[in-house]
């Protein structure tokens, strides 16, 4: 063997697990790596001229110094990713990984080819017996692992043996477990966190997502967030709050109280300024409490596709070059973007959507053109632009399982067990894409009158209640009530629409309730601003206005809402597949203080309204 000659190593496995399955471990590089026995790596900056989106690496092993340059990832979700290191000092010049996972009737094939360019001639030897004697037997035992657990439909820490914990925490643990049940009256939940803490591995515990974890479970997200609250509260856990950047989507600015957080925020890895969004960037993630676990920040892979699982494909295109990904998409709405254009383009994914498209990507600017997809097309990417790109298409709801400042700031779990969480009383934050519901009770004076004030004011607080419950359970937070009105704020349009769907069927159809309550709503969407307000998250701006307006403008137990989220993407599809239990009549109206111009909205109904005879 030459000096410098190349090796190309190619292993085949065959395993009884779809792509989709295995996808998720395969494409988390940083436990796969650690798995095979990597050494812990940390970002270097050695050149001036490294081309963006590119890295540069290094580790520390035995007195060896190794350091690199490495080229993005690319990969096709779920099907294959690759990528190369350039090393600039080490005992090897060169590696590429290829790993491609192959459907079969039996399951998956899966191929990964490596390229290794040893240093020298002394070494090939060493390394080629190192990749098929060690590695190879790791990664083989690594798989026959992910298999057995996805085969008996359970999560890696549910078959691994227990975690070291801090000393003595065995017995705080057995403590706090009998406190967290008596606070949440969650049982099962609870007995799930504390497996999850004793025998996750550290990556899985470095930012807990309980919403993911609920949908795992199957259990309600609002039911897991409760109980991971009152662990954070007994100290089992503890929280942050991740700012993540809006072009790479990764948590580069975490602080631990909301106090401390910047508005004005940079990324590294972007090299771009940005600021922080209440509703679009800041996440709470949980870890758990250092007295308890302490878990390791090491690294062993940056970039990898599990580090933007938002991401299902992601290219890298010389100037000239074209590509032809494979896709597997699910219905919704996807942005296709370059590291190189501001702009996007739109792809709404739907089951009857064109099978054919041609992206030809230029140096003109990305101005948001959108077209219908289907699940599968047949895509063919072209760089007609000046400059080598990486591109990529992500899902537009990009982190559906992240809590969201703007959710879980107005929750009454959350304000009432950390009210001192707040922005600091200057701050004035960014909230953009916001919703906003306002519900208000049409017949109240009615009600007293007719039932007397004590009478009246206890079913005005329980149907206060009620509304609270769902509001909650859908992903929102009520920022405050006026009189009989509430104010609520949800992430996102569709989780206002289904809420107030919830409580118009509630208070329309329950006997339990009565039929005295005549509830209407009024939504909207758009940007506003996140303040402290005594003590408390509020939110001003023309968004907040006219929601107001719109139930103003509502008439008995009907849903006014904007043109803006009756055209969300996300609401069309819920209505769409529920068209037989929405009445929708469109409308001109004009709105109090906003004298100068007519809004065109939509009037929603779960009922058809009375015809109305006329003589």
């Amino acid at each position: 063997m030459k000096e410098g000659q190349q090796q190309l190593h190619i292993w085949e496995f065959n395993l009884e697990a779809s792509p989709d399955s295995l996808w998720p471990y395969l494409s988390d590089t940083n436990r796969l790596y650690r798995k095979l026995g990597a050494t812990p790596i940390q970002k270097t900056s050695l050149s001036r001229g490294t081309p963006k989106g590119h890295l540069e690496l290094e580790h520390n092993n035995l007195n060896s110094y190794v350091t690199w340059q490495e080229t993005p990832y690319a990969w096709e979700t779920p099907y294959r990713f690759k990528v190369v290191r350039d090393y600039k000092l080490g005992i090897v010049k060169e590696v590429k990984i290829f790993t491609e996972c192959i459907p079969t009737d039996q399951g998956s094939k899966l191929v990964v080819r490596v390229w290794i360019t040893p240093s020298s001639f002394t070494i090939s030897y060493l390394i080629k017996f190192y990749l098929n004697y060690i590695i190879k037997r790791r990664l083989d035992k690594y798989l026959q692992e992910i298999v057995n657990g996805i085969s008996k439909g359970l999560k890696p820490y549910e078959v691994s043996k227990p975690k070291k914990l801090v000393r003595g925490a065995e017995k705080k643990l057995e403590d706090l477990k009998v406190k967290l049940i008596k606070a949440s009256q969650r049982k099962r939940i609870t007995n799930r966190l504390i497996d999850l803490i004793r025998f996750a591995e550290d990556e899985d515990l470095q930012r807990i997502h309980p919403y993911a974890l609920a949908e795992y479970w199957g259990e309600k997200k609002y039911s897991v967030l409760n109980v991971f609250l009152h662990a954070a509260k007994l100290d089992l856990l503890d929280f942050s709050w991740d700012v993540c950047c809006p072009v790479c989507k990764s948590p580069q600015n975490n602080f631990r109280k909301m106090k401390e957080t910047r508005v004005h925020l940079f990324c590294e890895d972007c090299d771009n300024d940005y600021t922080m969004d209440f509703n679009l960037n800041t996440h709470l993630v949980f870890t758990p409490h250092p007295l308890i676990r302490k878990v390791s920040d090491k690294t062993y892979c940056f970039g990898g596709p599990n580090s933007k699982p938002h991401r299902v494909i992601q290219q890298a295109l010389a100037i000239g070059d074209e590509r032809y990904p494979q896709l597997k998409l699910e219905v919704g709405s996807y942005l296709f973007r370059t590291h190189n254009h501001e702009g996007y383009l739109v792809f709404h994914v739907r089951e009857d959507g064109i099978d054919n498209v041609n992206v030809y990507v230029t140096d003109e600017e990305l101005e948001g053109e959108e077209i219908t997809i289907s699940c599968n097309p047949n895509l063919s990417i072209s760089n007609f632009s000046s400059k080598r790109m990486i591109c990529f298409i992500e899902k537009l709801n990009w982190k559906e399982e992240a809590i969201y400042a703007s959710e879980v700031s107005s929750s009454v779990d959350f304000t009432t067990l950390f009210s001192h969480e707040t922005l600091k009383e200057t701050s004035k934050v960014k909230a953009s894409d916001v919703t906003m519901l306002f519900t208000d009770l049409m017949n109240s004076t009615e009600l007293y009158v007719k039932e007397g004030d004590e009478s009246a004011i206890g079913r005005v607080m329980g149907h206060f209640k009620i509304i609270q419950q769902i509001i909650a359970e859908e992903r929102g937070g009520i920022v405050k009530t006026i009189g009989d009105s509430v104010m609520a704020v949800f992430w996102e349009p569709v989780s206002a629409l289904k809420a107030v769907q919830r409580i118009q069927q509630i208070f329309s159809n329950s006997s339990a309730v009565g039929n005295s309550f005549k509830i209407k709503a009024g939504i909207h969407y758009g940007d506003c601003t996140a303040v402290n307000l005594n003590g408390r998250i509020d939110y001003f701006g023309t968004t907040v206005n006219i929601a107001s307006r719109l139930v103003d403008a509502a008439t008995e137990k009907e849903i006014m809402v904007s043109e803006a989220v009756f055209n969300h993407p996300d609401v069309q599809l819920y209505l769409d597949k529920h068209s037989d239990t929405f009445f929708i009549k469109e409308n001109l109206k004009e709105l109090k203080g906003f004298d100068d111009e007519e809004f065109k909205v939509k009037q929603i109904r779960l009922e058809r309204p009375p015809m109305r005879l006329v003589i």
